[in-house]
């Protein structure tokens, strides 16, 4: 089934079987029963946050663009992301990423916190979050996962566009230095600066544990590069979002999120190009 299908399912009869879902049989995964997805169900029509916001534009078929543009947000990466955590609890269809399984765990717990259940829908969320759990660690998924984000990284570099680029590193992406809060740390700078270059060339960096990948290029102007970059550092320490000391060192590492630099993107009329996309954390 292709991701378009997978979404137009998504308000199909409930199934009432338990056995695990074809495509992740041998990983444990299950499908809910009906009654339990209609409870589900029940809780997105209702959910303020903005899986549940997704769901029930999801129902009006707006596109991915539309409801970006709907929720006032920059980029439509996000709807990805939400679809796959509505997926995930309604039809049993769990990533096997380990980012992603990340992210939709924390989908499940903060579900399971925020509800009135029965016996049965609680066992379903517990269930689905311990093989979550299970994927997250596994080994072989997330060299998998790593090398796609690798191979982004180098054609997107081949571009050599200018620019502000925004790099992390594999296990930042995974193990969040602010959870609660999804943030974690970015280095942010321009395309000409020497640190930027260094990463671009993958030039072997001694203070870092793994190659970093590229999550974003903010596209500047010839000769405006060093007054974005500023600019962006000025307005993530007015946020609050910089560290200047990590175990990483140096002082172009911020404790941030895509989605605000998206934001400050748009605010300042920068196109974003999405090398790769990371899951930032809701408001849930």
């Amino acid at each position: 089934m292709t991701e378009d299908a997978a979404d137009r399912s998504l308000d199909r009869t409930p199934s009432i079987s338990t056995k695990p879902t074809t495509e992740t049989a041998e990983f444990g995964a299950v499908r809910p029963t009906g009654e339990v997805r209609a409870e589900l169900i029940r809780f997105l029509e209702q959910d303020s946050f903005r899986v549940g916001q997704v769901y029930r534009l999801l129902k009006k078929e707006m596109s991915a663009q539309e409801i970006a543009d709907e929720l006032d947000v920059s980029t439509s990466g996000f709807v990805w992301g939400a679809e796959r955590q509505i997926r995930s609890l309604l039809e049993g269809d769990l990533p096997t990423a380990p980012s992603v399984a990340l992210r939709v765990a924390r989908k499940f717990r903060s579900v399971q916190k925020a509800g009135e259940w029965s016996p049965e829908a609680i066992s379903y969320l517990e269930h689905q979050t311990l093989e979550l759990e299970r994927r997250i660690n596994d080994d072989s998924a997330r060299a998998a996962e790593v090398k796609k984000a690798k191979s982004e990284t180098e054609k997107a570099e081949a571009r050599n566009e200018i620019g502000i680029y925004v790099y992390s590193l594999p296990h930042y992406l995974l193990h969040r230095y602010e959870p609660e809060s999804g943030r974690t740390l970015m280095k942010v700078g321009r395309s000409d600066s020497d640190v930027i270059q260094r990463f671009k060339n993958q030039t072997r960096i001694t203070a870092l544990p793994e190659e970093p990948v590229l999550l974003r290029i903010y596209r500047v102007c010839q000769g405006e590069t060093d007054e974005a970059e500023r600019t962006f550092h000025r307005l993530l320490e007015a946020a609050d979002h910089y560290r200047s000391v990590a175990r990483t060192a140096g002082r172009e590492w911020f404790v941030t999120s895509t989605r605000f630099l998206d934001e400050v993107a748009r605010a300042l009329k920068f196109d974003a190009v999405v090398v790769n996309e990371v899951d930032d954390a809701d408001d849930d």
